[in-house]
């Protein structure tokens, strides 16, 4: 009788700390949330006008493509987490010649941005971007 209350009262502890475990890990999923619609999109510090004096002072154009004359448009899609940290890039194009790499390595220099805001906490977004090489 003695041995069937102790594993009893043991086969109930183990059940309970194994709920109450996955319950916490249920809680981690839902703050990595990452949104795709919310109030105020993430942004580069300083806006708009910034990004493009960014790009302009740092884009290294492809050295093959630029002799070939080329042009192209690299879309990279990324998380920008609500630290403003920029993370998962990926590129969604495939012109080859450079153009996605130096794209990515942009992204990656471009440091901390302004999070996502969705009722009024910063969030992880999904975001897509298009960086334009253009001979001028």
């Amino acid at each position: 009788m003695k041995y069937l209350l102790l594993f009893l009262g043991i086969s109930f502890y183990t059940f309970n700390a194994t709920a109450q475990q996955k319950e916490n890990t249920h809680k981690d999923v839902v703050l990595d949330t990452i949104y795709n619609k919310v109030d105020e999109l993430p942004y580069f510090p300083g806006g708009d006008k910034a990004w493009k004096k960014f790009l302009k002072e740092n884009l290294k154009y492809p050295r093959k493509a630029w002799w070939e004359e080329l042009e192209a448009d690299a879309v990279l899609e990324f998380v920008v987490r609500n630290d403003g940290t920029i993370t998962d890039i990926t590129n969604l194009t495939v012109n080859g010649w450079g153009f996605e790499e130096e794209a990515i390595r942009l992204l990656k220099k471009s440091g901390k941005w302004i999070p996502a805001i969705k009722s009024g906490k910063k969030v992880h977004y999904h975001a897509k971007l298009t960086i334009p090489f253009r001979l001028k």
